[in-house]
This record gives C-alpha cells, structure tokens and sequence, in this order.
C-alpha cells in the first residue's frame, strides 16, 4: 500500500457541497475498492486542501412562467388503498365513489388478504395538466473548488 496524490475539482453553493459532489464523482469514476483508489474517497485527510476557484453567487430573483389554463377546473375525487402486511405492500386506487363505496371495498381488501387497509383521499384535476408554472432561480453562478491531497492506494 502506497500514497498518491489527487486533485479533484467539485461544484456546490458551499465547499461542503462541492466535496460531496468531489467524493460522489470520484467514487464514479474510480469506485470504492475498499478505500484504496487513490482518490479523494481514499484520501488520509492530512494534508487536504482546498481553492476556491469560482466564488458562488446564489440567485436573487426567480423567474415565473405561467401556464395559461382556459376555462374553469373540474376536480375528482380519488380514494386510495394502502394494504400493507408481512409480505407484501399493495396499491389501489378508485375515482367516482363516496366514501362509503370505499370504506366497503376496504373491507373487502382487508378480508381479502387479512391485513390493514388505510384509506387516502385526494382531489385530482381532471382531463388537464396539473402543473401551473415554473419557479426557476435566475443568474445562478455554482461554486467551483479544487481539492487536492494525499491518497491510500
């Protein structure tokens, strides 16, 4: 067993972030190998430094785009059937039915394989997209470090 040494660059908002995002690629690329790679997944943490290379500038603003939807919504609601038990974790789900349509086919499930039934409920949109607008952050400059040091290998 020998040393190396590595360098490494990473990206994030922070340096926490972008050594996360160093030792992910790192293992990716060199894999695991019980910790002896010669990366900075190996590394002794002796002589470890790090550089800021680019400063990171986090968004001031978002940029909205809206989706434009004619006419009024209509909404469904859906019941949902959680059955859960030692063996196996099932789901179902039933539209257009009240809640004691639903109660009963709980029931019935609950017999049916002899556990628990939860029941959920939710309104869905019908016969349309659910999504509304996008909020995205504008000018967002990510943060580059390179990391250097010793390495196992």
């Amino acid at each position: 067993m020998g040393r190396c040494n590595y360098s490494i660059i990473g990206y994030g908002m922070t340096e926490s972030e972008a050594y996360n995002y160093a030792l992910d690629s790192d293992r990716a690329e060199n894999g695991h190998q019980d910790g002896y790679n010669g990366g900075i997944s190996s590394s002794t943490h002796e002589d470890d430094k790090s550089k800021c290379l680019v400063k990171p500038k986090p968004a001031k603003r978002c940029k909205v785009e809206k989706k434009v939807q004619k006419g009024a919504r209509k909404w469904e609601t859906v019941y949902s059937f959680v059955v859960a038990n030692d063996y196996c974790r099932s789901f179902e789900s039933v539209s257009n039915c009240t809640q004691g349509e639903a109660i009963k086919r709980a029931k019935a499930l609950a017999l049916k394989n002899n556990c628990s039934v939860e029941i959920r409920i939710e309104k869905v949109l019908v016969d349309r997209d659910n999504k509304i607008a996008v909020v995205a952050p504008s000018k967002v400059v990510m943060g580059k470090w390179l990391f250097t040091g010793t390495a196992r290998e």
